[in-house]
């Protein structure tokens, strides 16, 4: 009876093992088909994310940060479909692919789709604006195990993912484009330096309330052991911003010096949107066309002494040897009182036009003041071998804008701004004169910025984008003060306004006038305040180089006021004190926002 009892319960486990075996298969084979899908699925997520991101990507390093978009072979745009045979969505799906999704693939199972547009949203992201977008879809259909037996719908993960090009204002202070092997000669005695960003060579103080950015990684410079990105030579410097960024292994060093920052330097961070520039690919400002001559016989302006100042009407300025008028190449000079307008209110309609070869000085205790407008430095004399100075003023002379200062101190403009242009003769579409045309001088490239004597008193502002004076083809521009011709650095620069790597790498460019890629600021002072305050951007490109010189002990530069430039020399008493403007550029950045 036992032994009958116990063939019994064997019976009755094999029917339960029986029963229960292929449920458990079942559901085994269910959990594998689910992990696999799964597991499929953030595959194709990867596939989509590296494929979109890198079609925009793509874009971005065509067009460069400042770029316009337009759908055409540069920036590509359909609808969803089949990947294109070139172009940046081609390049993208080669990261789909890379990533182990393909149209086609897997013996067929796999689908990969790619659509793009620069319509201002991104399909089923409403609420994004954005300037281009790329979107793509991966998916999978999955081969079947014993799933199929619970359910007939095959498993086909699937994955989507946007990617975008977005304007974003520019926030940093001091943007410092040069990168290791980027060389420029110091003004003070140090010779060729290469892959500097920042040099103090005096008693400085930098205030930065935006931030700094520095784009080179050199480990060693000026011949010295230990010196990098940010280097301070002699003196001492103070530095007060919220933050340093340094690209790669960059680092803040002291030669016979000391240094002082609020917040210290941070490097590690790689060759990205940060260290870029933020205005390649705008091209270049530009030129007025259609303007009158005005010959000046020997370059002198007398200005009014007392009462209204003399009205300067647009035009063409040069000088001229009086009665032949022949051109002389030699800088405008003027003295007393005097204005660039039309004699209007507004002037010239909101905004004039005006161009100078040779350069321009303003005298000795002289007022100037620029309406708001374009103005052109086409070229000035060689001064000692080096380049000519494109704008200078004298001893306590007065160069102002339009707009008042408040308590001593720039604020935004309310009319269209100023933009002044440092260049040469053969700047894009300027329309020279007879008598320039036919002088057979070169005009060779100006000096940018704004050298002085002594106490000068300069305040200026620069574009404002949204005034409707402002032409269009300006508003790109805004707030750009002064812009640095990209002709006039070491490093060559398109048409469009990105470095040229036509020759497998950044190629280089030859200059007529060495040394002319330095842009100088004058600072001063006025019952304790900075004498010079300027609202806007200072633009210079990669391999140029920007000199803050002070004489005086407070001698300052000061103003809501964004510099972007090679590198950064202080020198002498000079400080530096800039505060983000109100109506900062802005620049494409590319990111996954799904």
């Amino acid at each position: 009876m036992t032994r009958g009892r116990k063939s019994s319960e064997r019976g009755q486990s094999l029917v339960l093992v029986a029963l229960v075996l292929p449920v458990l298969l079942m559901v085994t084979a269910f959990v594998l088909d689910v992990g696999w899908s799964y597991y499929m699925s953030k595959k194709a997520q990867t596939a989509a994310d590296a494929a979109a991101l890198a079609a925009v990507d793509d874009v971005l390093q065509q067009v460069g940060p400042g770029g316009s978009l337009q759908c055409g072979t540069t920036v590509q745009c359909q609808a969803a479909g089949s990947c294109p045979t070139t172009g940046n969505l081609h390049d993208g799906c080669e990261y789909g692919s890379a990533n182990g999704f393909s149209q086609g693939g897997d013996s067929g199972r796999q689908s990969f789709t790619i659509a793009a547009n620069t319509s201002a949203n991104a399909p089923n992201i409403p609420n994004i604006p954005v300037a281009y977008w790329t979107q793509v879809v991966a998916q999978n259909t999955l081969p079947k195990w014993f799933s199929g037996m619970i359910s007939p719908t095959a498993l086909s993960p699937a994955a989507r993912a946007t990617a975008v090009l977005r304007n974003v204002s520019l926030g940093g202070s001091l943007y410092l484009l040069n990168h290791s092997s980027d060389c420029f000669l110091s003004a003070v005695g140090l010779g060729v330096v290469c892959g500097e960003d920042f040099l103090a060579l005096g008693f400085n103080n930098v205030t930065a309330t935006g931030g700094i950015y520095m784009a080179s990684a050199n480990a060693t410079g000026l011949g010295l052991p230990n010196i990098a990105a940010g280097t301070v030579a002699v003196g001492s410097v103070n530095v007060t911003a919220p933050f340093t960024y340094l690209m790669g292994q960059g680092g803040i060093q002291s030669v016979l010096a000391s240094t002082s920052w609020t917040a210290a330097p941070k490097n590690g961070f790689s060759d990205a949107n940060m260290f870029a520039d933020p205005m390649a690919g705008k091209g270049q400002p530009p030129a007025p066309t259609g303007l009158p001559d005005h010959p000046v016989p020997l370059g002198l302006i007398t200005g009014s002494l007392s009462g209204a100042p003399t009205v300067l009407p647009p035009g063409n300025y040069y000088a001229t040897l009086p009665l032949l008028g022949t051109a002389t190449g030699t800088p405008i000079t003027i003295t007393g009182n005097v204005i660039f307008s039309d004699g209007a209110n507004p002037p010239c309609g909101g905004f004039c036009n005006h161009v100078f070869y040779g350069g321009l000085i303003t005298g000795a205790l002289s007022k100037v003041t620029f309406s708001p407008g374009r103005y052109v430095f086409a070229g000035a004399q060689p001064i000692a071998g080096g380049p000519g100075l494109g704008l200078s003023v004298g001893v306590n002379s007065v160069v102002q804008d339009l707009t008042p200062l408040v308590g001593g101190q720039a604020t935004a403009n309310t009319d269209a701004g100023e933009i002044f242009i440092f260049t040469d003769k053969n700047f894009p579409g300027l329309s020279l004169p007879a008598a320039i045309s036919n002088s057979g001088l070169s005009f060779p490239q100006a000096q940018a910025g704004l050298s002085a004597g002594v106490n000068p008193i300069v305040s200026l502002h620069g574009l404002n984008g949204s005034h409707p004076s402002l032409p269009s083809e300006l508003v790109p521009f805004a707030p750009v003060l002064m812009w640095q011709d990209q002709a006039n650095t070491t490093l060559k620069y398109t048409s469009t306004g990105v470095l040229d790597t036509s020759c497998g790498n950044i190629c280089s460019n030859i200059l007529s006038v060495p040394g002319s890629q330095e842009m100088i600021i004058q600072g001063s002072q006025t019952g304790g305040m900075a004498g010079v305050n300027l609202y806007g951007t200072l633009y210079g490109p990669r391999g140029s180089w920007l000199t803050i010189l002070g004489v005086l002990p407070g001698d300052t530069v000061a103003g809501p006021l964004q510099i972007i430039t090679g590198a950064l020399q202080m020198t002498l008493n000079a400080s530096l004190d800039v505060q983000p403007p109100s109506n900062p550029p802005s620049h494409l950045v590319a990111s996954l926002i799904q």
